[in-house]
């Protein structure tokens, strides 16, 4: 996996995502009772939703500052070091098994996708979400890497479309597959500049601005960002929300 970030770092990053945990979770028909495997877990999103349900759970990230973080919050799952292409988990081994914009950003997410699928039991569920190459956080990206003469941080484009997608979980070996459309949504302070805001939220986001702040250039591009933004918000009331498209990808094992 190619992504670092502290857990203090990416805490509030989390807590933008857990709705798609929850998402991923119930589309992969998570029961009481059950095991879940939690690949690139992050500091633990998706095991936690798991508990909540009543389900037992397994988490794996590359990261070992990140499991820190996710065994200081769920002291009673078992939380390993790994990467998403070598799972330490037994074949058939647990119930069902997510990837919350996780094995879209491994270096192989065919491999990674293929060791989820081999860790379920015949018959379990596996899902995953991928991120929209159209989303305002890549875009918002790509702007503040232009500020900084680079080229944007890699994006996992690979699966964004749904039909790659669900060719993608075909070619894995899942059956009964569904593609659902969903939406992550980020209230902004009307009173608050927005490039602010959304760079206290996003780790990758965070990052690009510390590079920019470094080199004296993050007024220019906050300003830049902070209309691009106000181009992207939609008001519920007098609340600006950006909206940020993903897709649920779910299937199977036969």
């Amino acid at each position: 996996m190619n992504q670092r970030w502290s857990p203090a770092r990416y805490e509030r990053t989390a807590d933008y995502l857990f709705p798609a945990s929850q998402a991923a979770v119930e589309a992969a028909d998570l029961r009481c009772g059950e095991v879940l495997l939690d690949s690139a877990t992050g500091t633990g999103n998706a095991a936690a939703v798991a508990l909540d349900r009543g389900a037992r759970a397994i988490g794996v990230d590359s990261a070992p500052e990140q499991i820190d973080g996710a065994r200081e919050r769920l002291p009673g799952v078992t939380f390993a070091v790994a990467d998403a292409e070598d799972l330490p988990v037994p074949t058939s081994s647990v119930d069902a098994a997510v990837s919350v914009f996780g094995i879209i950003f491994a270096d192989n997410p065919i491999r990674a996708l293929d060791e989820l699928v081999r860790c379920v039991r015949p018959g379990g569920s596996v899902a995953f979400t991928t991120l929209s190459a159209d989303g305002w956080p890549n875009h918002a990206r790509t702007l503040l890497a232009a500020e900084l003469g680079a080229p944007a941080p890699g994006f996992p484009t690979l699966w964004s479309a749904g039909d790659a997608a669900e060719r993608a979980a075909a070619d894995a070996g899942l059956a009964a597959i569904q593609v659902r459309s969903r939406e992550l949504r980020l209230s902004l302070d009307a009173g608050r500049g927005f490039a602010d805001q959304v760079t206290e939220r996003l780790s990758a986001l965070a990052a690009l601005r510390a590079q920019l702040e470094a080199r004296g250039g993050w007024v220019r591009a906050s300003t830049r960002l902070d209309e691009y933004l106000a181009e992207c918000a939609q008001f519920e009331s007098s609340t600006p929300v950006l909206v940020d498209p993903y897709l649920v990808v779910s299937g199977r094992k036969p």
